[in-house]
C-alpha cells in the first residue's frame, strides 16, 4: 500500500526541509521504493537531498504542447511524453526525484495534461512511499497532476502571518479535485517559549489535526548555510529525530 504525503504552506517555513527530512526517515525505516516531487515552482527539494534535478515535468508539458514538438498521431504523442517522463526521472539511492518546475503559459495544456496524468499514475503505483513538495497555492494539485493523498501536511512557523496562510491552504485544499484522506498542520523551527495566544487559538479552533511540532534546530541551518543537504546532519538532529518520529505515527497509527 503507498503511502502518499503532500506538503504545503508559506515559503520560508521550512516545507522543503521538511519534505527532504521525512524522505530520509522514510529511507532509513527501510521503505523501498520512495518518489520525490518537487512541486514547487522555485524548485529547492533536488539541493535538500543532494542530487540533480533532472528536465521538469513543464519543460516536457511545453514541448508536448507546442506544434512543433508534439508527435503528430495521438499514441505517438502519448508513448513520447510515457519516455520523456521516463527519462526526467532522477534515480538516486533510496529514493527517486521528479520535478514538476514552472507554472504553465498561454497555451492549450488540457491534452498533454492528461497524458502526463496517466503517465504519472502509473509510475506512482511502483512506490512504497510518495512525498510532493508543493508551493501555498497547490497548482499541480489542483491541475489533478498527481495522485490522491493520503496525508496533507500544511507547514507553518509559530506567527500569525504564517497561521493565516495555513488556513488558507487548508481552504484551498476542500476545493481541489484531488480526494484527501486527512489534513494535518504541523508547526515547524518551534522554540522552548510557547508561541503567541493568538496562533494558540488559531491552531486549537482549526479543522486539521494538528501533529507534534518540529523544533528549532541549529544544524539544520548551519547545514543550509553551507549548502549542505539533509543527508549531511547528524543522527541526533533534534528535527531529524522529530521528523522519525512523525513518520512512525503515520505509517502507525495504532502505536
Amino acid at each position: 500500500m503507498t503511502l502518499s504525503l503532500a506538503v504545503a504552506g508559506k515559503g520560508g517555513t521550512g516545507k522543503t526541509t521538511f519534505s527532504a527530512l521525512v524522505i530520509r526517515a522514510l529511507k532509513e525505516a527501510g521503505v523501498r521504493g520512495i518518489l520525490a516531487v518537487d512541486a514547487d515552482p522555485n524548485s529547492n527539494l533536488a539541493e535538500a537531498l543532494g542530487v540533480d534535478a533532472g528536465k521538469a515535468l513543464a519543460d516536457i508539458r511545453e514541448e508536448g504542447s507546442s506544434p512543433e514538438g508534439s508527435p503528430q498521431s495521438g499514441i505517438g504523442r502519448a508513448r513520447a511524453i510515457d519516455d520523456e517522463l521516463q527519462r526526467a526521472i532522477t534515480e538516486a539511492e533510496g529514493f527517486d526525484l521528479i520535478t514538476m518546475g514552472r507554472s504553465e503559459g498561454p497555451r492549450c495544456y488540457c491534452y498533454v495534461n492528461n497524458l502526463l496524468r496517466k503517465s504519472l499514475d502509473s509510475l506512482t503505483g511502483s512506490y512504497e512511499a510518495i512525498v510532493i513538495d508543493n508551493e501555498a497555492g497547490m497548482e499541480h494539485l489542483s491541475r489533478r497532476t498527481t495522485n490522491n493523498i493520503d496525508f496533507l501536511v500544511t507547514v507553518m512557523n509559530p506567527t500569525m502571518p504564517s497561521f493565516r496562510a495555513v488556513k488558507r491552504v487548508l481552504e484551498l485544499s476542500r476545493e481541489l479535485p484531488v480526494e484527501i484522506a486527512e489534513r494535518t498542520v504541523l508547526v515547524s523551527r518551534t522554540r522552548p517559549e510557547e508561541a503567541p495566544e493568538e496562533v494558540l487559538r488559531g491552531l486549537a479552533e482549526l479543522d486539521a489535526r494538528r501533529l507534534p511540532d518540529i523544533p528549532q534546530d541549529d544544524a539544520v541551518e548551519q547545514a543550509g548555510a553551507a549548502g549542505e543537504n539533509v543527508f549531511a546532519l547528524p543522527e541526533d538532529s533534534p528535527a531529524l529525530v522529530a521528523v522519525r518520529q512523525l513518520i512512525d505515527t503515520l505509517r502507525n497509527p495504532s502505536k
